[in-house]
């Protein structure tokens, strides 16, 4: 049975998401967007729940990173009408079936399928990971420097922080108590037979850029076995493609943990920040999630 406190959280919760969403559905108000120049892909997976808070997620990303090529993986939960949905706001956005990106070395489900599919739209351009509860609020200009420099970028944790090598990250992972996969990934690090100045970052793959020309297929292909091995059936669960994507990003040349807070999750935002991800744990702890995208809404409509 869960306790008092439980169910007025869980209610507490649906209640701050019935106010986002009436919110949030404004965004199917405001006009369609165009391509721009910026040599930019930009590539989210989405299930049919998510259709409206990606469309506000786009739209805040485009406005103040106006890239070429927009793709969206579809979830198997997608319609036909969400199709026409997202079609309708972003006409030059590509629609691809997550059954295209599967193979044998990974993984099904768990977002595997949109990692997949950046290693192959990497290979033409510059490939930013943009997930569904994120926000952007104000001008990214690391962002754009990085993306016309071709320098990978990852969203971090705290306050400077570095890409370490394997062996330094592992160590530090081994003194968690978590058992959560990508504790045990992390911990394993070091044991899976790469070279000591292979390279890691506990990034968010919910915000990450990929440079273009890497050979990002063949890394995170080779990566996955290895730590397939190691792990065992554990590997399947969720949690490894943020393993693999911080794992890839980190060994990409060149590549840059962005400013914290600048670029952080809700919760650990101040007021100078200008990209919000709104991950599960804090997405509807409050009304905050709700008031951010109003408040974007609104200069959407005040041009």
């Amino acid at each position: 049975m869960p306790t008092l406190k439980a169910l007025r959280e869980r209610c507490a919760r649906t209640y701050y998401k019935a106010l986002y969403m009436q919110q949030a559905k404004g965004v199917l108000r405001t006009p369609p967007v165009q391509p721009g120049t910026l040599p930019l892909t930009t590539l989210s997976m989405v299930h049919t729940r998510d259709v409206v808070p990606y469309l506000v997620a786009f739209k805040s990303f485009h406005r103040q990173a106006t890239g070429q090529r927009a793709v969206v993986v579809c979830d198997p939960s997608i319609t036909p009408a969400d199709r026409a949905t997202l079609r309708a706001h972003i006409p030059h956005l590509e629609l691809r079936d997550a059954e295209e990106f599967t193979h044998p070395s990974i993984p099904r489900g768990g977002t595997w399928e949109r990692l997949f599919a950046i290693s192959e739209y990497a290979t033409r351009q510059f490939t930013v990971q943009l997930d569904a509860d994120t926000l952007a609020t104000g001008p990214l200009p690391e962002v754009c420097d990085s993306i016309l420099a071709n320098r990978p970028f990852v969203i971090g944790e705290v306050l400077a922080q570095r890409i370490d090598p394997l062996a330094v990250f592992a160590a530090t992972a081994r003194t968690w108590t978590s058992g959560h996969v990508q504790a045990l990934a992390e911990a394993s690090l070091d044991g899976i037979g790469l070279p000591p100045e292979t390279l890691y970052v506990r990034g968010c793959s919910g915000f990450t850029g990929f440079r273009t020309g890497a050979d990002m297929r063949g890394c995170l292909l080779d990566f996955s076995e290895r730590m397939r091995s190691k792990l065992g059936d554990r590997w399947r669960d969720w949690g490894t493609e943020q393993v693999t994507s911080n794992f890839v990003v980190a060994n990409q040349t060149d590549a840059r943990v962005l400013p914290f807070p600048k670029y952080a999750s809700a919760h650990q935002t101040d007021a100078n920040s200008v990209f919000f991800h709104f991950i599960g744990s804090v997405r509807f702890r409050n009304r905050r999630y709700e008031r951010e995208t109003a408040a974007f809404l609104r200069s959407l409509a005040t041009g």
